[in-house]
């Protein structure tokens, strides 16, 4: 079986994945391409992006764009704290394939099965529900149902997709974005859930890491993986990271650097606290309604 040449493996990182963007803008004016791509989380929704053939900067702007409580359904408590059905109606809006195999570049995402407990790697069948699933963090997010199972973030085993590139291209390029570094200790559900995601998922990285050919280790651990306000900054490193990495190895140059203009959208500040209160507070009357329950049910055995 041949062989394709390069192929790019994209981590997760939330709205760290503008500098994915950066990355793929400086392997632009490198004049590498891939010919396989694979992403975890918001790799995977980069991935798919690079294979329809959209641009960095058209990408990055995405991300500058979104308001991450657009993202974001409330529901009542049970397998996450959010509803993932908005994110997976933006995602039709901009993806111009409905399946993998109408891509032009294969693509590869992947997620975790909760009920096998196994990496589950999507290349075949409807893009936006796989993405999704891809995307689906522990507690965060409820797990997305494809068919009779059940998945999550594909962080939760593999971050880093380096492995399912490995026996089909001659050489992978991964992309990094997850560092430990250090945050103050919030004392609040959604930022308790997300940095052990962020832990988690960076414990698995470096195991993959060693797989790839070229590694491009973008250090974003000052940024949280969900303020939008930061998506500049986020293009610039991984723009610059990528640059240095790849004269190191010996590549050079085909176009000059390219200006790249960010737009961005007006955010109405205060949303993604007052939204963080509203799920603590139906978790604190789902914990309610269960003591409650429990009461009624011992007077009732009381009472035989």
């Amino acid at each position: 079986m041949n062989k394709h040449k390069i192929g790019f493996a994209f981590s997760g990182g939330g709205v760290k994945g503008a500098s994915h963007c950066g990355a793929l803008q400086a392997m632009h004016e490198f004049g590498i391409k891939a010919d396989m791509v694979a992403g975890t989380s918001v790799g995977s929704i980069v991935a798919t992006f690079y294979a329809a053939g959209i641009e960095p900067i058209e990408m990055v702007n995405v991300f500058s764009s979104l308001d991450f409580r657009e993202l974001l359904g409330i529901m009542r408590p049970k397998g996450g704290l959010f509803d993932s059905k908005p994110l997976e109606k933006h995602l039709r809006k901009i993806i111009p394939f409905e399946n993998f195999e109408d891509l032009p570049i294969e693509t590869v995402a992947v997620a975790t099965c909760i009920e096998n407990g196994k990496v589950e790697y999507f290349n075949r069948g409807e893009i936006v529900p796989r993405i999704v699933a891809s995307c689906s963090i522990p507690i965060i997010f409820q797990p997305f149902k494809i068919g009779d199972l059940h998945y999550l973030d594909g962080g939760v085993l593999m971050n880093l997709p380096v492995i399912p590139l490995r026996d089909k291209c001659e050489k992978v390029i991964a992309l990094n974005l997850h560092h430990a570094g250090t945050v103050p200790y919030k004392d609040n559900i959604v930022s308790i859930a997300m940095r052990s995601s962020s832990l988690m998922f960076l414990s698995n990285s470096m195991i993959d890491s060693t797989q790839a050919d070229i590694f491009i280790d973008m250090d974003t651990a000052a940024y949280n993986a969900y303020d939008m306000k930061k998506v500049d900054i986020l293009f610039q490193i991984g723009y610059d990271t990528t640059v240095k990495v790849l004269e190191e190895n010996g590549y050079i140059r085909v176009m000059p650097p390219q200006k790249i203009a960010i737009k961005h959208k007006e955010k109405q500040p205060g949303k993604m606290s007052e939204m963080m209160a509203r799920a603590q507070e139906m978790l604190v009357k789902s914990d309610e309604l269960r003591s409650s329950a429990k009461k009624i049910i011992a007077k009732v055995r009381r009472a035989r």
